[in-house]
């Protein structure tokens, strides 16, 4: 199966000291970052910014950072950086991204890493410029249920695989979709432009490199600030072909990938964490009937499981994991865990796609 680039464009010293981290943005993502970066021995957080200045006081206040500002500019004159995570929205990761390169800084940025192609290649010529190094969010390849399937796929478990489809549904009512006023409306794609960067990259991860070959859009619901609320795309792989259904109209938050192999099939459900494998030969009902079984029971006890977890704060998210791979590559010199190449990649499928919404 492919995998990510192998190793990467540039390397900085190994760091030997605890990292000095800033947060650029301090949204909701931003309160994930640093909870996952303070749990990190290697690791923490000296400084936050947000153009809101009240809400870069109020992080600060929330985690004990020592200090905030309304500009990263401002802080980064004034604090001494290692690495600097960019948590603002898209349309700012650009201008943001160069400033932390040009004071030398190393980056983590969220997804979608660009609103373009253009804009991520000048992101990645920057950082090359300045020898340092960029990752990218891409953080349900990391979950646990996505890496066992990641694992069956490399070890040939479902055979040669033929096609995978990925189902990303936001509720109707979810405050994203209600919120006119969010950024994610004023995207390319428009609230799609927010969505799409999971199924793609999760896409790629099964199915290797891909080409947009069908985008369908439409608009069912009444939301007058949403030109299409209901999109599907057909990507195309070598012997291969991936699927995506994304929708802001259903009653419940959907994640799943089903990956079909010539031998056996797997359902991914995110949301639960559970994995099911299918085999490809026919089955009587009864057979049929105790898998049913089986499934419920794998879904019921992984979902729980899954509630436990968090409770006892022992979960795992594709955040945490990201973080804790991403600090431990800053400071052996070893390769990210997502590459800003990779990014890339992920950001050229998505303006394919929005680019032929017609939005």
């Amino acid at each position: 199966m492919p995998g990510f680039p192998a190793g990467h464009l540039w390397r900085t010293e190994v760091h030997t000291r605890q990292l000095k981290a800033a947060v650029a943005g301090c949204g909701g993502i931003a309160q994930l970052h640093i909870s996952c970066i303070r749990r990190n021995k290697h690791a923490d957080v000296v400084a936050v910014c947000d153009v809101n200045e009240e809400r870069a006081r109020a992080t600060a206040s929330a985690f004990s950072i020592r200090n905030h500002y309304p500009d990263l500019r401002q802080l980064l004159q004034t604090e001494q950086v290692d690495v600097v995570h960019i948590t603002t929205p898209p349309q700012s990761h650009l201008a943001l991204s160069i400033a932390a390169i040009d004071a030398g800084c190393n980056l983590l940025v969220e997804k979608p890493m660009a609103l373009n192609p253009d804009e991520a290649d000048r992101m990645i010529e920057a950082a090359r410029a300045r020898k340092v190094r960029m990752g990218v969010v891409h953080d349900q390849l990391f979950l646990p249920v996505v890496l066992r399937a990641r694992a069956l796929v490399d070890q040939g478990s479902i055979g040669e695989p033929l096609w995978v489809h990925l189902t990303v549904s936001d509720p109707e009512n979810s405050p994203l979709v209600l919120d006119r006023e969010h950024w994610c409306h004023a995207l390319p794609g428009g609230i799609f432009g927010e969505m799409l960067p999971h199924p793609l990259y999760l896409a790629r991860a099964f199915m290797g490199t891909l080409k947009t070959s069908a985008v369908h859009c439409q608009k069912l619901g009444k939301r007058d600030w949403m030109r299409c609320d209901e999109l599907r795309v057909i990507l195309e792989g070598h012997r291969s072909v991936a699927t995506i259904t994304a929708s802001v109209n259903g009653p419940s938050d959907i994640r799943t990938i089903d990956i079909a192999g010539t031998e056996a099939c797997l359902h991914v459900d995110i949301s639960s964490g559970v994995l099911t494998r299918y085999t490809a030969t026919q089955r009587d009902r009864l057979s049929q009937g105790q898998e049913n079984l089986r499934t419920g029971f794998k879904w019921l006890t992984g979902t729980g499981s899954a509630a436990l977890r968090i409770l006892a704060g022992r979960h795992h998210t594709g955040h945490r994991a990201l973080i804790e791979r991403f600090v431990e590559s800053m400071v052996s010199g070893t390769d990210l865990p997502v590459e800003a190449e990779e990014g890339r990649e992920v950001v050229g499928l998505q303006d394919a796609v929005t680019s032929r919404m017609g939005l």
